[in-house]
């Protein structure tokens, strides 16, 4: 009886214990799961960013929460796309210098900011000075201004960011400046990208990294303000722009998806930010397929709204001459521009070296302005010629031959972009005798091309143009029948000195 009792006993307390037991170790196993499910998700991730493009075959989809992720049938595909909030948390540190505000604003400016080839100057600090001088003490609580730096070399990155911090610290300080930077684990394999509109290699690597940039300064920008416009860091803004922003809007009596306060490219685009995950997702998925300011078309009409909707002028103005891709001219002028005043002020033109040569044109001059007046480096001045034929020259023949470092041409009204000559090019004829002077009174016959003129203008410093040595004449001249008059505005030419 006594062993009966004690039997019973003991399996009561083993079963007990198997109890215990278990329920302890399944209380281990969902700990762990909550505790580590984030970094295995983390470790995934890494993972998958770090995998060679030979191994991409081998990836498989990853989910996010309970949410599952809609399959690509492309593999070179931008991570960000699958995973933003991840970009934005601990170990990323996207905000360098700058503090999240308590409340939303009423407005975000994104300054995306990337180094520009062939010249040393940095035209940012030129827009936000622009932007503080038009813009009203009261709305600085209601402005944030987001910079996002995301060039490769991030030295440069490193001594923007400082710079932008020390030039205007108190703004950053009360959160109306953010400096922010990318990682470089958002970008897929930007030297295998999709080949369309016959664009370079180099172009189409530039492009597709711009939409992913845009798509990662959009998804920090989401909940700063009611509003987001995006502007290039070569602007300057019109007088009272964001009154003149903020009347338009409250004018508006239809549903609007975009809102254009400038007719050029990615300038001046203003959208809600509840808006901006859509747009962020939009350019991820076609990142590759087209420049971001052609896909502005069809992001509207997915989001329904048939027709660009356009301020009566531009209140954002282009100023910058160097692009942030490799030896590409940037002379685009916003003709609606509401300030024109002081525009050639902003313009950087330097004073170039013209030596003596004798200027020949077949073109007809209109009254006193003389093709004299192009080279004689008065910005007052400027040769205004009648309608240009196809052939029609315009000849500049030194007294020798010369070594020139640097040409500048430039053509056409500056605040408007009227008579330019657009359908031009740029020639030269070589003297194989070097300091030797020639008593032709002509170039001769045998020119070579040097470069095309891009919307009548010419900067060979902007687009990194070899230029030959030996130079005895140099001709601009239409390679086709021109529609408009021509205005030679200034024509500068510098002098490789010998070191």
């Amino acid at each position: 009886m006594v062993l009966k009792q004690c039997g019973k006993r003991y399996i009561n307390i083993t079963g007990k214990l198997v109890f215990f037991a278990t329920l302890f170790i399944l209380m281990v196993q969902l700990t762990y799961l909550h505790t580590y499910k984030t970094e295995k998700n983390r470790a995934d991730l890494t993972r998958l960013l770090a995998m060679k493009p030979e191994d991409k075959d081998k990836r498989e989809p990853i989910s996010a929460g309970s949410n599952e992720l809609e399959v690509d049938p492309r593999e070179n595909i931008p991570p960000l796309r699958f995973f933003p909030d991840m970009f934005f948390k601990p170990p990323h540190q996207p905000l360098i210098y700058g503090k999240p505000r308590q409340k939303k604003g009423y407005l975000t400016i994104a300054i995306p900011s990337v180094h520009r080839p062939n010249t040393e100057r940095i035209y940012l600090f030129d827009t936000l000075d622009s932007i503080f001088e038009k813009m009203p003490e009261a709305e600085h609580h209601q402005i944030t201004i987001v910079v996002m730096v995301s060039d490769t070399n991030k030295t440069y990155n490193n001594q923007v960011s400082a710079q932008v911090y020390s030039r205007y610290k108190a703004f950053c300080d009360i959160g109306t400046i953010h400096v922010i930077q990318t990682s470089d684990c958002i970008y897929p394999d930007l030297n295998n990208v999709r080949k369309t509109f016959n664009d370079s290699q180099t172009r189409l690597k530039w492009r597709a990294k711009q939409n992913i940039d845009f798509a990662f300064l959009m998804l920090y920008s989401r909940n700063l303000s009611d509003y987001y416009i995006q502007l290039e860091d070569d602007v300057v803004v019109a007088t009272d722009f964001i009154q003149e922003i903020r009347d338009f809007i409250s004018a508006l009596q239809k549903d609007w998806f975009l809102l254009e306060f400038s007719r050029l490219g990615f300038i001046g685009k203003l959208f809600k930010s509840t808006d901006l995950k859509f747009l962020s997702s939009f350019l991820l998925k076609n990142y590759d397929l087209a420049p971001c300011d052609l896909l502005l078309g069809s992001m509207r009409v997915e989001k329904g709204q048939k027709k660009p909707i356009h301020s009566n002028y531009s209140l954002f103005q282009h100023i910058g001459r160097f692009s942030s891709l490799k030896n590409k001219l940037m002379p685009s002028i916003d003709n609606k521009f509401k300030d024109n005043i002081g525009i050639d002020l902003l313009i950087d033109l330097p004073k170039g070296d013209n030596p003596p040569a004798t200027v020949n044109t077949s073109m007809e001059a209109y009254e006193d302005n003389l093709p004299q007046h192009a080279y004689d480096s008065d910005n007052t001045t400027f040769f205004w010629a009648k309608t240009p034929k196809k052939r029609d020259h315009f000849t500049l023949l030194f007294e020798k031959p010369y070594n020139f470092s640097r040409i500048i041409i430039m053509t056409g009204v500056l605040e408007t972009r009227k008579d330019s000559f657009r359908s031009s090019v740029l020639v030269y004829s070589e003297s194989r005798d070097f300091g030797v002077l020639t008593n032709n009174t002509s170039c001769g016959n045998k020119f070579k091309k040097l470069a095309d003129l891009v919307d009548g203008d010419i900067d060979t410093k902007a687009t990194g143009t070899t230029i030959p040595d030996n130079i005895n004449c140099l001709r601009i001249y239409a390679t086709k029948a021109a529609k408009n008059w021509v205005v030679f505005r200034d024509i500068q030419l510098f002098l490789k000195h010998e070191v």
